[in-house]
This record gives structure tokens, sequence and C-alpha cells, in this order.
């Protein structure tokens, strides 16, 4: 337990500080684990390859493709065309756009789809003397000038506003993140004759919560970087673009997107295929009718099906529609030469952030080494003293506990060590299994404050050139105004979906199920 403490504090200090690249010390399990005897190097490689990573694989694939057919400047066009182009409209289409995507796709894809939109947006903007990044030039003792991009304030903001939202939004559906669906299959195991978690009641008892949230984090994004509430204030000044920039901006977008001419194949391919893979995640395993995967096979089939099946045919299906009369008995109509794919490897290669895999990988490994070392039981054994607390005193502790630990894995994995326990800590005090397991299932997905939390802060803290220390400082109080929303609305409206304001007879013979305790 000590020494896989030793490794996950160490590699949170790096992380922190930035004392290494955060990708190198994310490998840092490969070699500490085996020699501290904590996990095999198999089982520990095993965490940098699994199924979740290759849906962020998958899922950049397809933004990425989303990019190379310039669907996403279409797309940022339309937006602006739509909402105008002041930055409290725009952040609050971005702020509506990336919930409600992320409600259907997982949060990674969801904010890996934003980022280059984002960036699209702002480059339309730069036209209005306002820049993307400020380039910051260091002189070194040895190799003399060198230059760093650090993001402005404006940049900043949109891209912590679509990592947040798409966290935000992740709760919105059954489907919209992992931990959800790790909560439901840990309580339907452990209470198993409970009524099973529906898409339905899932829905109804998170959405509200979902826009508060959301609609605060636009609220927040606009008060902390763009002025609000601070007219006179330089942060106000630079968001500004006034009523004439904000005249010639529009009449620059009318005809940019007007320049773009009707949608081509290649784009209208992409599109397909995307709204494809997003049909074949929702109605995977609904929750509310029989999966397709139920319908044609009994082996565990999981998102990294249908978003791989996508990317593959983005490499399968030709850019230019001519190929459609290649076997045409009329010679003019064939085509002259081969067309790319919707996709090309070389456009992989450049633009796929690597890196973004390990800084995954170490977080699933540390996840696996705190179970296999005991130390997550542990850590979570800690809990139990709280049955002495009121239960609103309760469940803010956990929901505090959760959504501070979750910061430094994965969320899922957090959520594996940490539900199994709170689950045997209700029925031990009486209480209503849900009346903490969701919140405390809703608290692990709320990471802000560091890359390695969650997926979606290490897109925008490499896609955006955000340092360790802007994440922290941005992240203290979306984790602040979250924790306040789960203890105002589950007692309130969870308490009020669900049913639960008595202890039921079926959670009061139930033993513990955790495999963890037979070896620790």
């Amino acid at each position: 337990e000590v020494r896989c403490a030793y490794v996950v504090l160490m590699m949170a200090g790096y992380w922190v500080t930035d004392a290494f690249p955060m990708a190198v010390t994310s490998l840092i399990p490969v070699v500490m684990f085996p020699a501290l005897g904590i996990l095999s190097t198999a089982d520990t490689c095993a965490c940098y390859m699994n199924d979740t990573i290759m849906v962020f694989i998958g899922g950049l694939v397809l933004a990425i493709a989303i990019e190379h057919s310039n669907l996403h400047l279409r797309i940022a066009l339309g937006v602006m065309k739509t909402v105008g182009c002041s930055h409290a409209k725009l952040l609050g289409g971005l702020c509506v756009v990336t919930t409600f995507i992320s409600m259907w796709v997982s949060n990674t894809a969801a904010t890996a789809m934003m980022v280059p939109i984002i960036f699209a947006v702002l480059r339309e903007l730069e036209g209005v003397s306002m820049n993307i990044f400020l380039i910051l030039f260091y002189m070194t003792l040895h190799d003399g000038l060198f230059s760093e991009l650090r993001p402005t304030k404006l940049t900043k903001a949109y891209m912590l506003a679509a990592a947040y939202c798409s966290t935000f939004g992740g709760i919105g559906t059954l489907v919209g993140t992992g931990t959800n669906l790790t909560f439901k299959g840990i309580y339907e195991s452990i209470f198993p004759e409970a009524e099973g978690i529906s898409f339905t009641s899932w829905m109804i008892a998170s959405f509200p919560q979902m826009v508060c949230n959301s609609f605060l984090t636009w609220l927040y994004i606009r008060i902390a970087y763009m002025g609000y509430l601070r007219p006179q204030s330089k942060d106000a000044q630079l968001a500004t673009i006034g009523p004439e920039g904000e005249a010639v901006t529009n009449q620059v977008i009318q005809e940019r997107y007007k320049n773009l001419g009707t949608l081509t194949f290649h784009e209208f391919g992409v599109m397909t295929l995307f709204f494809m893979c997003v049909f074949l995640w929702i109605f995977r395993k609904p929750g509310f009718i029989i999966g397709w995967s139920e319908l044609i096979t009994d082996v565990d089939l999981r998102d990294s099906v249908p978003v791989i099946f996508a990317s593959i045919l983005m490499f399968f299906i030709p850019k230019d529609p001519s190929f459609i009369y290649a076997c045409s008995r009329d010679p003019a109509k064939r085509p002259k030469r081969s067309s790319e794919g919707l996709m090309t490897w070389k456009a992989i290669e450049t633009k796929m952030p690597w890196s973004l895999m390990f800084l995954l990988g170490g977080g699933f490994a540390i996840s696996r080494g705190s179970v296999a070392s005991c130390m997550a039981r542990r850590v979570g054994e800690a809990l139990v003293p709280l049955r002495y607390l009121p239960p609103l005193l309760i469940l803010a502790v956990v929901c505090f506990f959760c959504g501070t630990i979750t910061e430094f894995t994965s969320n899922v994995g957090i959520a594996n060590i940490t539900l199994p326990v709170i689950a045997q800590m209700c029925v031990a005090m009486e209480i209503h299994p849900l009346y903490l397991m969701v919140p405390a299932a809703l608290m692990c997905s709320f990471s802000f404050r560091l890359p390695v939390g969650t997926p979606p802060n290490a897109i925008i803290t490499i896609a955006g050139h955000i340092p360790t220390k802007g994440l922290i400082t941005g992240g203290c109080m979306p984790s602040i105004y979250s924790l306040i929303m789960q203890v105002i609305f589950f007692p309130t409206w969870g308490v009020f979906v669900w049913g639960i304001r008595e202890f039921p007879d079926w959670a009061k013979h139930v033993e513990a199920t955790n495999d963890t305790d037979a070896r620790c």
C-alpha cells in the first residue's frame, strides 16, 4: 500500500509541477509497479491499450476527419452566423452544443470534436484584433532564443468551457460517460433484487442538474475570463468586439460561409459516418429497448466497436463521388485516377495527439495498481465512520471525497473503487443505497483541475497549450459549484424521482460482494 501510494504521489507531483512531460510521467508505472511488486509487467502494460483507449483513438479519428474535410469550418461559421459574433453569444453556443453532443458520445470525443471548431471560430475573430496565442520568448544559456506558445485569456476561456461542458453533458444520459454505466453495473450486481437503473429515470433525474451546471459554467467563464460585471476591466475590453467590429465580422462570416458552397461529398460522407457512430453508440445497450449488440452476439461488445468501425470506413470510402461510375459502360464517366479516402493516414500521423494515450494509460495503471495493492480499499474504509453524521452531511462529505480523489486517477477507476464501499456503508447506516451511490458516481465524473483527471482536460491542456497551473486555477470554481448543485439537487429532485425516502427491504441482508475484500 505504501509503495503504491509513493508512486501515485510522485506522479501527481510531477503532473502538477510539469517537471517532466505529462506523457513521460504517465509511463512511470511501467517501471515502478513491477519493480516494487505492485503489478506484473503484463498487467501494467495492458492498462495502456484497452477498450476505453480504443474509444479515445476512434473518437479522435472522427474529430480529425471532421477537420480534414473542413466540416468543422462549416459548423463554426454556421454557429457564428446563427448566434452572432459577440463573445457572450459564441460562448453560449459553444456550451449548448458541447453539452448536447456529450450527452450521446463520450466526453473525450465531444471535446476532441469541439477543439478544431473553437480554433476555426477564433481564427475568424483574429481579423478584429484578437490573438489566439501569445508567443513568449525565452533565452537559455546554451540553446539561445526559443519561443513558447501561451493561450490568451479568451482562448483559454473557450477551451475550458468545452472541457467543462463536455464533462457536465456526460451526466445527462446513462450512456454519456463511463462512470454512469459503471454505477449501473455495480448497483445492479450488489442489489440484484432492486429495480434496475433505466435510461429514462437516469435522464429525468440528471438532466436538470446538467443544465444548471452548464449554465453556471457559461456564467463563470464570462465573469472570470471575459470581464462580465466588470465593464472597465482589461478582460472586458479585450472581450468586447464593438458594434463596428461585430458588423464587419458578421459580413466576413456571411461571405466566407457563402464561399464554402454546397455540402461536398467529402463533408457529407464524414458527417454520415459520424451520425452512424452516434446512433450505434446510443442503441448498443440503451436500457429502454434491446440493443443491437445484444441481438447479434452474446459476446461482450463495447463502445470501441462502433467508433473503430466508423474509423475504418473513413479510409475505405473515397472522398471523390466519381467512384460510383467505376463500372460504367461509358468510358467518359469512369474516374481517371484513384481517389483518396475520406481520411488519410498522413493526416492521422500529423494531427493525432499520441501523448494523450500514455496519459490515459497512466491513469488506468494507477487505478489498477491501487486496487491490487489494497491501497484503494484502505482509502475507501476511511468513509465508514461517516455513519454517525446526519444524512445530508454524509452526502456532502462523500461528494467532496469522490470529487477530490477523482482528480488524480481514472474516473471509471475511482468509481470501481469507491462505489462498492459506499454501497456497503449505506447498508450499515440503513439509508437507501441510491442516496449516496448516485451522487458519488456523478462526482467521480467531475474532474476539472488536473490533466490526468479526465481526457477532456488532457485534450485542452495539450491542444490549447494551457499550463497545469492554469487548469488548476480555472477548475476550482467548477469543482465548488458542481458540489453545491449536487447537494441541492439530489436530496430534493433526486429523492423525488428515484423514490428513495425509506430504506428498502431488499437492501437489509446484502453481504459484501467486492472481490477486493478477499485479497485485502
